[in-house]
């Protein structure tokens, strides 16, 4: 019976492991882009800024940006006081979480276009 149980556990995860989505389906579907860039202003902070304002650096962290995804938010990014983010509540947990990963790994995009753009500018 253990091994019947450990069985079926293991091919649900798979499963759901195979219907997961990615961050790109996730961001389409929610319109996420239509009011964010990922490097430059629009209607709300650009994906970059907000994965540098929640890095571990300034004392934030991935789950402020969850749960700014999942209860919306208004008045975190002085530039955008007036701007409110909706809540996506109807997202899961798992989605959220893929989401807030997109998320802070553009920060290092943001960075590292910014470091190439110095170095091109002083040679």
């Amino acid at each position: 019976m253990k091994k019947l149980t450990l069985g079926l556990t293991i091919v649900g995860l798979l499963a759901s492991s195979l219907v997961a989505k990615s961050a790109e389906t996730l961001i389409e579907e929610n319109k996420c882009m239509d009011c964010h860039n990922i490097m430059g202003m629009k209607y709300a902070p650009p994906f970059s800024a907000i994965a540098k304002m929640n890095s571990g650096w300034f004392g934030n962290s991935k789950n402020s940006i969850k749960n700014s995804i999942k209860l919306g938010s208004q008045g975190k990014y002085p530039m955008f006081s007036n701007t409110k983010m909706p809540a996506f509540s109807k997202l899961n947990d798992e989605e959220i979480e893929i989401l807030a990963d997109w998320v802070i790994a553009q920060g290092s995009k943001d960075m590292r276009h910014g470091m190439r753009h110095r170095m091109m500018n002083h040679m």
